[in-house]
């Protein structure tokens, strides 16, 4: 039987550092410690009133009647003590779900997985959704914004927030990033150079004139992609007919059609067509940290 929750609050919380835990104690005790840290979680998670839908991996995906209960359960969840390698981050989602057996569907739901992949260690990000939802003040007013994130399927970047740990402040903690915060991205083609972050800002890629990066090809469209830094991290929206190309270093090309996708290596870009058939106007990319 399916069931519709109209205003559903959505934690992801995933365990970090777990790979090296199994390095350094052994399969047996880092199973262990990784399952009883889950079972903590669910424990909490039902004292807030929520409860656990699926495991997945070393994560947990929980649904809550409110977005204080649900920011109260990730909260505990972090402020636990936690055995050096492991951490813990959180990603918070509000909306209409469906919910089925032992599965949540809806893009509510996938939006919560990408504000936990956007959380660094110890780091609990909400949406604005979420946010507007908050009634505590004392969480409410110690959110931070990092700015427009973008999210595979949104035509737009979203804001989202961020809920510092004060308690790893001087350690673990490192503050949104702010253009001039983090290294750039650097585009090269037909003998010129462009750069992606910083001061730079974001660099267009097609055939029309207001483009940063101005291709003539006829496989390319006028507003082909685009290529952005936002919190730190690096990513290539394609917005074209053909789609984008993307072969990072030692990979095969990738094709990139009307979605999002982060940029962590080295490579070729090529708008309309594969590399390996569009040498001449393929865009080389590097980081420059």
């Amino acid at each position: 039987m399916v069931e519709k929750h109209d205003n559903a609050a959505i934690v992801f919380a995933d365990i970090g550092g777990s790979t090296k835990l199994y390095v350094d104690v052994g399969d047996e005790r880092a199973r262990e410690i990784v399952a009883h840290t889950l079972d903590v979680w669910s424990s909490l998670t039902s004292e807030a009133g929520g409860s656990v839908v699926q495991l997945r991996g070393d994560g947990m995906l929980c649904m809550f009647p409110t977005a204080d209960a649900a920011l109260q359960a990730a909260v505990r969840m972090r402020d636990l003590p936690y055995p050096a390698p492991l951490s813990m981050h959180a990603g918070i989602n509000v909306g209409r779900v469906l919910h089925e057996a032992e599965q949540l569907y809806g893009d509510v739901v996938n939006i919560a997985a990408r504000m936990a992949d956007i959380a660094k260690k110890f780091e609990i990000v909400l949406t604005e959704a979420a946010r507007l939802q908050l009634t505590e003040s004392r969480h409410a007013a110690r959110l931070r914004l990092i700015g427009g994130v973008p999210v595979k399927g949104k035509p737009e970047p979203m804001d989202v927030y961020l809920l510092p740990d004060d308690r790893r402040a001087l350690t673990d903690y490192r503050p949104p990033m702010r253009k001039t915060d983090v290294g750039g991205l650097i585009l090269r083609y037909g003998g010129n150079t462009w750069l992606v972050g910083g001061s730079a800002g974001a660099c267009l890629l097609g055939r029309d004139d207001d483009c940063r990066l101005r291709i003539e090809h006829r496989l390319v469209s006028r507003r082909h992609a685009s290529v952005e830094c936002v919190a730190g991290k690096f990513f290539l929206q394609d917005h074209s007919t053909n789609g984008t190309y993307v072969a990072e270093r030692n990979g095969a090309p990738v094709l990139v059609h009307r979605e999002l996708l982060q940029l962590k290596e080295p490579g070729l870009i090529s708008l309309g067509i594969e590399p390996q058939f569009n040498v001449q106007h393929s865009i080389s990319f590097s980081f420059e940290r």
